[in-house]
C-alpha cells in the first residue's frame, strides 16, 4: 500500500503518537483520532485503507463502533496494537480482517503487512 490512508485510533496522545512515529517516515497519509466519535467522523468522510486500533480503546463502546462500520458499509483491515492484542482479537467481529501486534512491535513485520494491503 503505497501512499495509503491510515487512521490511528487511540485513547491517549502517548500511545497514538508512538504508533504514528513508527510509520511517519513512510509515504502513508496518517490521520489520528483520540476518540471513537472522531474516528467515526473521519471514516464517514474519507476512504481509509487501514485502521490501527490500540487495545486501550477496546471496551463496551467498541461494539457500537463496529456496528457503525457495518451500517455504513465500511470494510477496512484492522491492526490491533498494544498489550495483549492477541487476547483482545476475540472481542472483535469475526468478519473484520484483523492483524495483531504486541509490544515490542515487530516493525518490519508491520510494514510488510501494511505494504501487502
Amino acid at each position: 500500500m503505497d501512499r495509503g490512508r491510515i487512521l490511528i485510533l487511540g485513547q491517549t496522545k502517548e500511545s497514538t503518537y508512538e504508533i504514528r512515529n513508527l510509520l511517519d517516515h513512510r509515504r502513508y497519509e496518517l490521520e489520528i483520532a483520540l476518540s471513537r466519535d472522531v474516528g467515526k467522523l473521519i471514516l464517514a468522510q474519507r476512504k481509509m485503507n487501514l485502521l490501527i486500533l490500540h487495545t486501550e480503546m477496546l471496551g463496551a463502546e467498541m461494539e457500537e463502533f463496529f456496528e457503525f462500520l457495518e451500517e455504513k458499509g465500511i470494510e477496512i483491515p484492522i491492526f490491533l496494537l498494544g498489550e495483549e492484542a492477541k487476547k483482545f482479537r476475540e472481542s472483535l467481529p469475526e468478519k473484520q480482517e484483523v492483524s495483531c501486534f504486541e509490544k515490542p512491535y515487530a516493525l518490519e513485520q508491520m510494514l510488510t503487512t501494511i505494504d501487502a494491503l
